[in-house]
């Protein structure tokens, strides 16, 4: 009995390390990390658009792991990607554009459209709604279940700065406008903790 103790014991402290290994030696979750920094380097203009439009996506913030408290560290780091991307646009238009590569780029998005982010937006303030409605919520931590919509708010504010971003370089982009609005009345609608606990605590009591 002592060795089968034992033997689970080593499997468990071999599984923790194996995470931590993981996690550390992903650039993506270290804060002091910048996806950006060496892209701007090159100085020549061609070089230096075509690697800016390579890499305008939007920040990342790693919702998927906002499934369990504490997500404080995941906030952070997506506060600081959308931080990082944010500078990184700004460093990009104060500096040499190619007006050709600018152009078939604006085409490119004007093609796409914004129809999709206003459906990603929608998507995540359901998802943040329906917290504590579902079958399992009954058996899970509150605050889990405020992580799980902190990222979907987290997601919201990168889609916001995105297509802020976006407006600044092309703002002749239809419907651009409509979709920001209703991001950030969807930020302004859960500030903090307090109004995501506030509609969990509704969606129980039903």
């Amino acid at each position: 009995m002592k060795k089968i103790a034992f033997i689970i014991l080593v499997q468990f402290f071999l599984l923790v390390s194996s995470f931590s290994q993981e996690r550390g030696g992903n650039p993506k979750f270290d804060l002091n990390m910048n996806p950006y920094e060496k892209i701007m380097k090159d100085t020549a203009t061609g070089k230096r658009t075509a690697k800016f439009l390579m890499n305008f996506i939007q920040p990342e913030v790693l919702r998927d792991y906002f499934t369990s408290s504490p997500c404080t560290e995941y906030t952070q780091l997506s506060d600081t990607r959308i931080n990082q991307f944010n500078e990184f646009v700004q460093k990009f238009v104060t500096g040499r554009i190619d007006a050709k590569q600018m152009t078939k780029a604006e085409n490119d998005f004007k093609k796409r459209g914004v129809a999709a982010h206003m459906t990603e937006i929608d998507y995540h303030i359901g998802f943040i709604e329906k917290q504590g409605t579902f079958s399992a919520d009954g058996n899970t931590p509150v605050e889990n279940l405020i992580c799980r919509a902190r990222g979907s708010v987290q997601a919201i504010k990168s889609i916001v700065n995105y297509l802020e971003a976006l407006k600044i370089l092309f703002p002749a982009i239809q419907g651009i406008d409509e979709v920001i609005q209703k991001g950030n009345q969807a930020l302004l609608s859960y500030p903090d903790n307090k109004s995501l606990l506030a509609i969990i605590k509704k969606n129980k009591s039903k």
